[in-house]
C-alpha cells in the first residue's frame, strides 16, 4: 500500500510540474499534495522526502517547503539540475536563467521557426525588457493569432521567472459599446477600486483596441507616462509594475491619438494567412484536422486534393476562417462515416467557394493522407540536396574547369527534377518566367551574350520553390553561410564578367518583380553564363533552330546543347499566326549578338520557311543555311559538325545524307544507380550517400540518390526510382525488403560481409585495381566509430561507448549473446535512435502498437533498464515504438543468421 501511495504521489507530481511557473506554486506544497490524494501531511511529507533521496524530486527549503519532480524540470528548462536541495524558489529562478538553454515553449506555434519568427522574437525582447517591459502593439487582420501570441510570451515569462511571482494578467476585450464599463472596471469610480488597485504587478493584454475610447486612451497615457517618470511621480500608482500589450484589427494610426502612440515605441504587424508559405499553411491545417480528429475519437484522412485547395483557398479572418472551414468539412464527412473508425474528407466536402477556385492538375494520382501520422513533406529537402551537390565542388576546387562543369552537370540534373518530379503547374510560374526572359534579354542583349531559352523556365521554378518554401530556404542559407560566401568571393575574383552581369539581372529582378535573389540562384546564374558563353565568341558557325508553338525549339535547343555540352543553338518558339517578316527581326536581332563573321544555319519546321534564307543573309550580311523538318537528331548532327569546325556546305551535305527517316526498336537504357535510404530519414541517408561517396576511386558512371524509407516501403517495386534507373543495390540502415532488389545492410559493409556481392555489381564500372583501392577504402572509411561519427551528431566515442555498455547489458537480460554482423547492426541502430531522441526526431508511429506492448512486455522493460543511463545521459526518454522498431530489427535478423552465430533464439 506505502509503495503503491508513493508512486501516485511521484506520478501527480510529475503531471503537476510539466506547468510548472514561478508565480503559482502553492499545489507543490506536502499540505496541497495531502489533501489532493487524502493522505495525512506527515505521510505525504515522508514520501516526497523519500523521493528526494532516490533523486526523483527536488526540494526547495523555503516557508513552506516546495517540491518539485527533477525529470520534468528537467526538460521544461532544457537543463540538467546538479543539487536536490535549493534554498528557496528565487535560487531555483536563478539556476534556471543561468543554465537553461530552452527559448520558451513558442515551437508549440506554428509558424514560431518560419513568418512569426521576427514577431516572437520583438515581442518576447520588449515584454522581459528590464525592469518592467517595453509597451507594445501587435497590428494584424482579425484571426492571425494575436491572442496566441501574447498569452505564449506571458506564460513562458512566468515559467522561466523573468516576471515576479505575483503577476497578475488581465485581458480586455473591447467591443464597440463598452469601452466605458472597462474603463470603471479597470480604473475603479467614486474611491470603489478597479483592476488595477488588485496588484502591485500587471500584465493588461487590451483585445480589440481599436474600439477604445479617448477617455480609456488618456488614462493610459497617464499611466504609460507615469512609468517613464517614476522618479519624480506623486501618482498612487507609481510603485506599481505594468506591462502592456495592445491588440489591434486595423493600424494603429487609424484609431489612437498621436499622445498614446509617442508613447509606444513598437509596432509588430503579425502576418496574415495568406502571406504564410506553402508549408506553414499545411502545417496549420493538418493541425485543426488533428484537433477535429481528437474531439471525434477518429481518424481523420484527407485526400491530397483536399489538402491543395486548401492550401490555396482564401479565408475570411484567417485562421479562425480556416478552422471554421475545416470543422464544417469534417461535419459533412463524419455524416458519410457514421459507424466506421476513421473519417475520410472528400473534394465533395469542400465549401463552394474552395471548389470553384480549386487548382487543376493532370499528373497527380490522388492518394489519401492519415492526419494522426502526417509528416511535414520533404520535397525540399530533396531541392537542397541538388544545392548541396551544386556548391560543394565550387568550395576548395582544384580545378576550376573541373569545378564548373560539376556544378552545371548537377544543376541540369536538379532541372530534370524539377521538370519531371516535382511538377510545378505552368500557370503558376508563367508569369515570372516571362518577365525573367524579358529581363534576361535586355541584359543578354547590351552584352552580346546568350543563355538557353529554358533557362528562364528553370529559374522561375526556383523562385517560386523559394517563395513556397521561404523560411527552410532562408535556413539552409544561414547554415551554410560561410561556404556560400567563400564561394561567392572566388567566383567574383575568378568570373569577374559573368558575376557583373548577373549582378546586372539581380538588380532588374529586384526592381521589376520586388524578388530577392538567392546566393545559390547567383552562383548557378555564374556557372550558366560561363559554361554557355566561354567558347561562342570564337565559333565559325551558329546555330538558330525556329519552330512554332509553345516552347518546340526550346525543348530541341535545351536537348541537343545538354547532349553536346556546349550552347550551340539559340531557340526561337513562334506563334502559329506569326509572318516571316516577324520571324527575321526576332533572328536578325538574335544573331547581332554573336561574332559578326559567322556563318548561320537555321532550323526550321516547315518548308514555308525555307525563304528566310535571302533575307536573312541581305540583313546580316553572312552565308546561311536553312534546313526544314528540324527534328532532335538532325539538330544533333549539325550541332556535332559546327563544333568539329566543318564549313556550312559540308555541313549541310553530310546532314542531309542522314536525314532519310529510319526505325528501330531500341530497349530503354537505365542509368546504374544505388540507393541509399534510412528510417532515421532523408538526411541520414544522404550522410551515407556522402560517405560512400568519398570512398569511391575518382568518377564513374554511376548514380548514388537517396530516397525517403518511408515512401519506399509504401511504394515498393513500383517506386519511380526502379522504374528510371537500374537499381544495383540498396544500402542503409534498415530494409526497406523490395521485392526483386538487393539490399547491403550497413553493418555488412562495417564487417565485410557480403562485400563479394557489392563488388559484382560494380565490377562493369571499376577496373580490378581500382576495385582493390574501393575494398581498401571502404575498410578504412567505414570503421564503426567513422560510421557513427559521420551518421549523427554526438560524439561517436562518449557514444558508442554509453551504447556498447547498454546493448551488453541488454544481452545479458535476454539471455543471449549476438553475433557480429548483427552487433554492428543493432550498435547503429540504437545509436541513430539516440539521436533521433535528442534531436525530437523519434519515430512514434508502428502498426499495432498495442499489441506490441501487449505480447512483448518483458523485452520492453529488459530495454528500459539497460538503456536507463542512456536515457540519463542523454536526457531522453524511449518510447515504445522505438522499442518496437528495435525489437523488429533484431528479428528480422535472427532469421537470417547463419547456424551458430546466436547461443540462443528470442523466445
Amino acid at each position: 500500500m506505502a509503495n503503491s501511495t508513493k508512486d501516485l504521489i511521484l506520478n501527480y507530481l510529475s503531471d503537476l510540474t510539466e506547468t510548472f511557473d514561478f508565480t503559482q506554486v502553492n499545489a507543490f506544497t506536502a499540505s496541497a499534495m495531502s489533501d489532493e490524494m487524502h493522505i495525512s501531511r506527515s505521510l505525504a511529507s515522508q514520501y516526497l522526502n523519500e523521493l528526494v533521496k532516490e533523486k526523483v524530486v527536488m526540494k526547495i527549503n523555503s516557508r513552506p517547503v516546495y517540491f518539485l519532480h527533477r525529470k520534468k524540470m528537467e526538460e521544461l528548462y532544457k537543463t540538467t539540475f546538479q543539487d536536490d536541495d535549493f534554498y528557496d524558489l528565487e535560487e531555483v529562478k536563478q539556476y534556471v536563467m543561468n543554465h537553461s538553454f530552452g527559448e520558451g515553449n513558442y515551437s508549440k506555434i506554428i509558424g514560431s521557426d518560419k513568418s512569426l519568427a521576427i514577431v516572437i522574437k520583438q515581442l518576447r525582447e520588449s515584454f522581459e525588457y528590464p525592469p518592467c517591459g517595453l509597451p507594445v502593439i501587435l497590428n494584424g487582420e482579425k484571426g492571425t493569432g494575436k491572442r496566441t501570441l501574447c498569452t505564449t510570451i506571458y506564460e513562458n515569462a512566468a515559467r522561466i521567472g523573468t516576471i515576479h511571482a505575483d503577476t497578475k494578467l488581465i485581458k480586455l476585450e473591447f467591443s464597440p459599446t463598452n469601452s466605458q464599463t472597462l474603463l470603471t472596471k479597470v480604473f475603479g469610480k467614486n474611491n470603489q477600486p478597479g483592476l488595477i488597485d488588485s496588484t502591485n504587478h500587471l500584465v493588461f493584454m487590451i483585445c480589440n483596441a481599436q474600439y477604445m475610447s479617448h477617455e480609456f486612451q488618456e488614462q493610459l497615457c497617464l499611466l504609460l507616462e507615469m512609468d517613464k517618470n517614476k522618479s519624480s511621480s506623486k501618482s498612487k500608482y507609481k510603485n506599481k509594475n505594468i506591462r502592456y500589450m495592445l491588440l489591434c484589427d486595423i493600424h494603429p494610426h487609424l484609431c489612437m491619438s498621436e499622445r498614446l502612440l509617442k508613447n509606444i515605441p513598437l509596432i509588430l504587424d503579425v502576418p496574415k494567412l495568406q502571406d504564410k508559405s506553402k508549408e506553414e499553411k499545411e502545417e496549420l491545417i493538418i493541425h485543426f484536422i488533428q484537433n477535429e480528429g481528437l474531439k471525434m475519437k477518429k481518424t481523420i484522412k484527407i485526400s491530397s486534393a483536399v489538402l491543395r485547395a486548401l492550401v490555396n483557398g482564401d479565408y475570411e479572418n484567417n485562421l479562425l476562417g480556416l478552422q471554421s472551414t475545416i470543422q464544417l468539412m469534417c461535419a459533412s464527412a463524419l455524416r458519410e462515416s457514421a459507424g466506421k473508425k476513421e473519417v475520410i474528407i472528400h473534394t465533395y466536402d469542400l465549401p463552394e467557394h474552395l471548389l470553384q477556385t480549386m487548382p487543376i492538375v493532370t499528373d497527380e494520382n490522388v492518394i489519401y493522407i492519415d492526419t494522426t501520422t502526417y509528416k511535414k513533406s520533404e520535397e525540399i529537402d530533396f531541392i537542397f540536396d541538388y544545392f548541396d551537390r551544386i556548391i560543394k565542388p565550387l568550395h576548395k576546387y582544384e580545378g576550376l574547369e573541373t569545378a564548373l562543369n560539376e556544378s552545371k552537370h548537377n544543376f541540369d540534373l536538379l532541372s530534370d527534377y524539377l521538370s519531371y518530379k516535382q511538377r510545378i503547374p505552368p500557370e503558376r510560374i508563367k508569369g515570372t518566367e516571362i518577365s525573367l526572359s524579358n529581363i534576361l534579354d535586355v541584359v543578354l542583349k547590351k552584352r552580346y551574350i546568350n543563355l538557353p531559352s529554358g533557362f528562364c523556365c528553370t529559374l522561375a521554378k526556383l523562385i517560386y520553390i523559394s517563395e513556397l518554401y521561404s523560411s527552410s530556404i532562408q535556413n539552409y542559407h544561414l547554415e551554410h553561410r560561410s561556404m556560400i560566401d567563400e564561394i561567392i568571393l572566388n567566383i567574383k575574383s575568378e568570373l569577374m564578367y559573368e558575376s557583373m552581369i548577373v549582378e546586372d539581372i539581380t538588380r532588374l529582378v529586384n526592381a521589376n518583380l520586388e524578388m530577392q535573389m538567392t546566393d545559390i540562384l547567383f552562383i548557378i546564374m555564374v556557372v550558366y553564363l560561363h559554361h554557355y558563353n566561354a567558347q561562342v565568341a570564337r565559333r565559325n558557325i551558329f546555330g538558330m533552330i525556329v519552330c512554332h508553338g509553345y516552347s518546340t525549339a526550346t525543348s530541341i535547343a535545351d536537348a541537343v546543347n545538354s547532349l553536346l555540352e556546349n550552347y550551340v543553338f539559340e531557340a526561337v518558339d513562334m506563334p502559329l499566326d506569326v509572318t516571316v517578316d516577324e520571324i527575321k527581326e526576332v533572328l536578325v536581332e538574335r544573331l547581332n549578338r554573336m561574332n559578326h563573321n559567322a556563318d548561320v544555319i537555321v532550323m526550321v519546321d516547315m518548308g514555308s520557311l525555307e525563304q528566310l534564307g535571302n533575307s536573312l543573309s541581305t540583313a546580316i550580311n553572312c552565308s546561311v543555311g536553312v534546313i526544314n523538318n528540324v527534328s532532335t537528331r538532325l539538330a544533333l548532327n549539325v550541332g556535332n559538325c559546327i563544333l568539329n569546325d566543318k564549313d556550312i556546305q559540308t555541313t549541310l551535305e553530310k546532314v542531309s545524307e542522314s536525314s532519310k527517316a529510319a526505325y528501330t526498336i531500341i530497349d530503354r537504357q537505365k542509368n546504374d544507380t544505388i540507393l541509399f535510404t534510412s528510417e532515421s530519414g532523408i538526411h541520414m541517408a544522404q550522410r551515407m550517400r556522402e560517405l560512400f561517396e568519398s570512398s569511391l576511386p575518382g568518377q564513374i558512371p554511376i548514380d548514388l540518390e537517396v530516397c525517403d524509407y518511408n515512401q519506399l516501403v509504401a511504394s515498393g517495386p513500383h517506386h519511380e526510382l526502379f522504374e528510371s534507373n537500374n537499381v544495383l543495390f540498396i544500402t542503409g540502415t534498415a530494409n526497406p525488403h523490395i521485392e526483386g532488389q538487393v539490399f547491403i545492410a550497413l553493418e555488412d559493409i562495417i564487417s565485410g560481409n557480403n562485400i563479394d556481392l557489392m563488388t559484382s555489381h560494380l565490377s562493369k564500372h571499376l577496373a580490378p585495381k581500382q576495385l582493390n583501392q574501393l575494398l581498401d577504402d571502404l575498410r578504412k572509411d567505414f570503421t564503426l566509430q567513422n560510421v557513427v561519427g559521420y551518421l549523427t551528431i554526438l560524439n561517436p566515442k562518449v557514444l558508442l561507448d554509453s551504447v556498447t555498455l547498454a546493448i551488453d547489458d541488454l544481452q545479458d537480460r535476454l539471455n543471449k549473446r549476438f553475433g557480429g554482423k548483427t552487433l554492428i547492426g543493432i550498435y547503429i541502430h540504437v545509436c541513430c535512435l539516440i539521436e533521433r531522441l535528442v534531436t525530437k526526431t523519434a519515430i512514434t508511429e508502428y502498426v499495432d502498437l498495442e499489441g506490441f506492448e501487449r505480447d512483448n512486455k518483458a523485452f520492453i522493460a529488459c530495454v528500459h533498464e539497460a538503456f536507463k543511463n542512456l536515457s540519463i545521459r542523454y536526457n531522453i526518454t524511449i518510447p515504445t515504438s522505438e522499442i518496437a522498431y528495435l525489437h523488429e530489427f533484431i528479428a528480422a535478423d535472427e532469421q537470417r543468421f547463419e547456424d551458430g552465430e546466436l547461443v540462443s533464439k528470442l523466445k
